[in-house]
């Protein structure tokens, strides 16, 4: 064979998935990132009433709106994130992405049952851990950057 088959270009597509979940990770992290200062903004300002329906009185609303949607897309990337890995076989990105994809699914089940009890505190620590789980599989996959022979 010569170089230019398809055996010389696993290592480019390779190389280019990699990149690709680099930026998906990192866009991730950011979109995490924000998710935080939302949430310690609505831990300031949002007033959950101690009895009814949260979901429908709190206020400002606006606050829970842009929570719950950076929560769905932190979701989505979490999911595209790990699919892309699973695609590329990159062991750093599928473990990455399994932690992170879990660590948003705990912050997501945390979330909904804090404001499902009206505020209350443990389901919101499951939240604010989760998320932080979330970040640290992103970030250490994103420092260990991968290199080219290794899986």
């Amino acid at each position: 064979m010569d170089a230019t088959g398809p055996i010389a270009a696993e290592p480019v597509h390779r190389a280019r998935a990699v990149r690709r979940l680099e930026s998906l990770g990192r866009a991730t992290v950011v979109v995490l990132l924000l998710q935080v200062v939302v949430g310690v903004a609505n831990t300031l300002w949002l007033d959950i009433p101690d009895s009814g329906n949260a979901w429908l009185v709190s206020s400002p609303m606006v606050l829970l709106t842009a929570h719950l949607s950076l929560a769905f897309i932190v979701t989505v990337l979490s999911v595209w994130l790990l699919l892309q890995a699973a695609r590329s076989r990159s062991r750093l990105w599928l473990a990455a992405g399994t932690i992170g994809l879990l660590g948003t699914l705990a912050a997501l089940s945390g979330g909904f049952v804090s404001m499902s009890l009206n505020g209350a505190v443990a389901p919101s620590f499951v939240m604010a851990t989760g998320c932080v789980v979330s970040i640290a599989a992103y970030a250490i996959a994103l420092a260990k950057r991968h290199r080219p022979g290794t899986p």
